[in-house]
């Protein structure tokens, strides 16, 4: 009885067991005749792909995705734009493009962000799209308010709650009706614009013209000033076409109202210091002010200076070259400063400035600095000539004084020669040869010259001191090599 119950009880514990190996079987076999019959199926299909979705919802149905995968695959090779087929495979469409994943996607439209913000001329800041020229604003922890201007967080506070600008003095929320009223504040008065020029016609109280590209310091009437500014940025062009680049950072230029300004500004008096080391305003009615500082002396103000005397035709002429030189000798020391100097003076005054370390960083040489500024005078194309005039008087009027002066000296004494005003006549014409030469590296049409010339202008972008030297050697080089060129170029 014993022995026929534990029999039982063993058939029972193993029945189960044995249908489910039977039941797995069965599926095996299935499986294995619908894979067969797919294979067939799929064959069949071929490149068909009507056939080949027919296939694709058979395999559904059957519970075969690795299979009905693989028949959308093959549609798609057949039809890259096949909807449904994409949509089967779990694709992702954006802008008629599918993508297999949300990955894919994401990529595709970041690269395609970048391309377009690339196009419009933006760069990447701290996961903002900005213009690339806002950078260096940006950098200083500037914000840019809704005219465009750049101020500092506690400037854009005062925005905010109501002050105006004007020039660079900020006028309180209850004076604003005044700057409406079209007055000027002078001091602690408001004077209407004919005072304020009267105002501001004194070297102790310049008018201070702040734009984009210039602060101009000016005892010039405001007309006159606005004059002078439309022709600083019309230089600004012209030292763009030699050099390829400009200064990031607004630069300054000082314009006086005559001569008599120009040579008490330049020289200095009892009670006010001299602006210049060098000594080439007595040369020529521009110079560089290398020793111009702010009232406190430890600000370096690096500027141009220039005079425009409106009080006479010859003045007004004399004003469009003598604007264009002193803007270019402004934007020239925006590209090649001298920042130790420079620091130095900041921390321990003016007294610490001293010529021969000031000059001594300067990464371009002397006669091509002042052959920039002389191009930017004299030897631009004006583009701004009435109808039918010529676009190149200016070059002629250079080229025919330079003639009436015996003509282009040999280039290498161009090169050793320097500005004295003991010698004031060959260094005007001096100053006119420097620009000569910059004028034939731009314009003079030789590829040697030119090739060279391309070397030095990517070098001084760079800003690689050792490089710069470098290319200037191989640079004045060709231009000794292609001499007879040059005297041909020079020739009326």
């Amino acid at each position: 009885m014993i022995s026929t119950l534990v029999l039982l009880f063993a058939f029972t514990a193993l029945a189960p067991a044995d249908a489910t190996i039977q039941t797995k079987e069965r599926a095996s076999l299935a499986i294995k005749d619908k894979t067969a019959e797919y294979k067939k199926k799929r064959e069949a299909a071929g490149k068909d792909i009507e056939k080949l979705w027919d296939l694709y919802l058979w395999c559904d149905a059957n519970a075969m995705g690795k299979q009905a995968r693989s028949c959308l695959r093959a549609i798609l090779k057949e039809d890259e734009g096949h909807r449904d087929a994409h949509e089967g495979l779990g694709h992702l469409e954006y802008e008629g493009q599918w993508f297999t994943t949300k990955k894919k996607l994401e990529r595709h439209k970041q690269e395609q962000e970048e391309q377009r913000a690339r196009e419009k001329g933006l760069v990447r800041y701290k996961g903002e799209w900005v213009p690339e020229e806002h950078v260096v604003y940006l950098e200083r922890g500037l914000v840019q308010d809704l005219d465009g201007n750049w101020l500092s967080a506690e400037e854009y506070e005062k925005v905010q709650a109501g002050w105006t600008r004007q020039d660079l003095l900020w006028i309180k929320p209850d004076e604003k009706s005044q700057v409406e009223a079209g007055l000027w504040k002078c001091g602690e008065e408001w004077k209407s614009l004919e005072d304020a020029n009267t105002f501001h016609s004194s070297i102790e109280t310049m008018w201070v013209i702040p734009t984009e590209d210039f602060i101009l310091y000016t005892t010039c009437d405001r007309e006159t000033a606005k004059k002078a500014l439309d022709h600083m940025v019309r230089a600004m062009g012209d030292v763009k076409l030699v050099l390829g680049f400009l200064p990031e950072r607004p630069v300054s230029v000082a314009m006086l109202r005559d001569q008599g300004q120009y040579n008490i500004f330049s020289g200095g008096t009892d009670s006010m210091p001299a602006t210049e080391n060098s000594g080439q305003s007595s040369i020529h009615h521009g110079y560089f002010a290398d020793h111009w500082y702010t009232e406190e002396g430890n600000e370096f103000l690096g500027a141009g200076v220039g005079y425009w005397d409106a009080s006479t035709d010859a003045g007004n002429s004399w004003g469009v070259h003598s604007s264009r030189f002193a803007a270019a000798q402004a934007l020239l020391e925006g590209i090649d400063p001298s920042p130790k100097v420079t620091e130095l003076v900041r921390k321990k005054g003016k007294s610490a400035w001293k010529a021969e370390a000031f000059w001594g960083e300067k990464n371009l040489p002397l006669w091509f600095r002042t052959g920039v500024a002389s191009y930017a005078e004299r030897y631009f194309v004006d583009q701004f000539v009435a109808a039918n005039g010529d676009y190149n008087w200016v070059r002629k009027w250079s080229l025919k004084s330079l003639a009436d002066k015996g003509g282009l000296r040999p280039v290498k004494d161009v090169f050793s020669s320097e500005l004295s005003m003991d010698r004031y006549d060959d260094s005007t014409k001096l100053l006119n040869e420097y620009g000569l030469l910059v004028a034939f590296a731009l314009d003079g049409g030789n590829e040697s010259v030119q090739g060279s010339y391309s070397k030095l202008k990517e070098a001084i972008r760079e800003n690689d001191p050792k490089l710069i030297t470098k290319a200037f050697k191989a640079f004045q080089e060709v231009l000794l090599e292609n001499e007879p060129a040059i005297q041909e170029f020079a020739s009326i």
